[in-house]
């Protein structure tokens, strides 16, 4: 992937990635499950990481990171992505 579509969710630090559109479309469904994430049992939080991971890819967006060494963007996949979502909905 040369170039992120603007549904995509860009992996990584700094202004770039905090401005892109696909962020701030995650970021909001992240702030929108924060609330029932922390005081849901823990077998729901699962859920609630991979409905966002759903809602992003429902709207063609993809999770991604650039490789450093080639400066490829990658899709880390579903599991990864989840992974993230959730360290997201505990900060």
């Amino acid at each position: 992937i040369i170039d992120p579509r603007e549904s995509d969710v860009v992996c990584g630090r700094g202004g770039a990635a905090l401005k892109h559109p696909g962020n701030l479309t995650y970021r909001g469904l992240v702030d929108l499950n924060k609330g029932p994430y922390i005081s849901c049992p823990r077998r729901e939080k699962i859920e609630i990481s991979r409905s966002i991971v759903a809602a992003i890819r429902e709207q063609r967006g993809r999770f991604l990171e650039q490789d450093a060494t080639t400066g490829v963007w990658i899709d880390i996949g579903d599991k990864k992505a989840t992974e993230k979502t959730s360290q997201a909905l505990r900060e």
